[in-house]
């Protein structure tokens, strides 16, 4: 039995004898879709009573401000993977939320680059917690270029094999053969896993938490390597013009994994700002909590070119 479904198994045993806390794994990709499904599990919690802990890849926590607009229930560990020393800080904090006996389910958001069996064993040694399901997104528009990536497919596949349940995000955003092209995709990276569909983050909290009891346990793989990644802040982000911006990441130079956060145009507005490789979007953001970006690629040249890249603007 797998160190993993070792665990399962014990958290099966520990649930018929006492009460623990619930905790859900929120894993896939960085820029795969898991805060839009946390804010919606938060907006919509169906009478749970349900903690965020948010794991930010970086030095500023852009994911977990997105969450904080939605909870007062909310904790952050940043730069990145939970490992180490930041595993420890995590099991703290589930201690804490477990002792405090307020809640009834915490729905962890792993970083993009964590690895989930990692941090499910993080949970499984934790007192009075148990694990209450793998919960993988997959980016509908994306995941074929990602398993196609020998840079990203190995975490990629390990994310996906460890989950209880798979959701496919950003449905609404291609058509159907790319839906179809997509399950298939999922399906033979994790024969058996059960998938679902979502658009624009909307899934049954109840179903979220919980998805141990209606997925699969899979033995993951052996040997895995931690994923490589370097990334870097703006701060301050601007002064840009959004049109400019656009221009720039339009341009085929960049190979940013994911950029994230808000900026300030030349009148002092703010804008906030998501690349996922190729794609990105700007959305005037009144709220926008500070003025500083991430950005994350594989290497250090490829921060440091984009970086250059948006200190061009800024002269022009």
């Amino acid at each position: 039995m797998s160190t993993l479904n070792a665990s399962r198994h014990h958290n099966q045993e520990k649930s018929k004898v006492q009460a623990d806390l619930a905790v859900t794994l929120l894993t896939g990709f960085l820029g795969s879709g898991k805060t839009t499904i946390l804010r919606h599990a938060l907006q919509h919690p169906e009478g749970l009573k349900i903690a965020a802990v948010v794991n930010d890849v970086g030095e500023i926590e852009v994911d977990a401000h997105l969450v904080a607009a939605e909870t007062s229930n909310s904790l952050s560990l940043a730069n990145g993977c939970v490992c180490c020393v930041l595993a420890d800080d995590l099991s703290d904090q589930l201690e804490m939320l477990a002792r405090s006996g307020d809640y009834d389910a915490v729905i962890i958001e792993a970083s993009g680059v964590a690895d989930p069996i990692s941090v499910a064993q993080t949970i499984h040694g934790t007192n009075g917690c148990h694990l209450d399901g793998i919960v993988a997104v997959a980016d509908s528009r994306s995941l074929e270029e990602q398993l196609g990536n020998h840079h990203t497919a190995s975490l990629l596949h390990r994310q996906l094999q460890a989950a209880h349940l798979v959701v496919l995000s950003k449905i609404d955003l291609v058509n159907e053969d790319t839906r179809q092209a997509t399950h298939d995709l999922v399906a033979e990276a994790a024969p058996g896993s059960r998938i679902l569909s979502a658009e624009s983050g909307q899934i049954d909290v109840k179903v979220l938490c919980g998805a141990s009891d209606r997925g699969v346990s899979l033995t993951s793989s052996e040997n895995f390597s931690n994923f490589n990644f370097v990334s870097t802040v703006i701060n301050p982000a601007g002064p840009w013009d959004p049109i400019q911006l656009g221009n720039v990441l339009e341009q085929p130079g960049h190979q940013l994994l994911r950029a994230k956060g808000w900026f300030d145009d030349q009148h002092g507005s703010r804008y906030h700002l998501e690349v996922v490789g190729r794609r990105w979007s700007i959305e005037e953001s009144s709220g926008g909590p500070f003025q500083a970006l991430v950005l994350i690629g594989l290497d250090q040249i490829d921060v440091d070119t984009a970086a250059a890249a948006l200190d061009r603007i800024t002269k022009s």
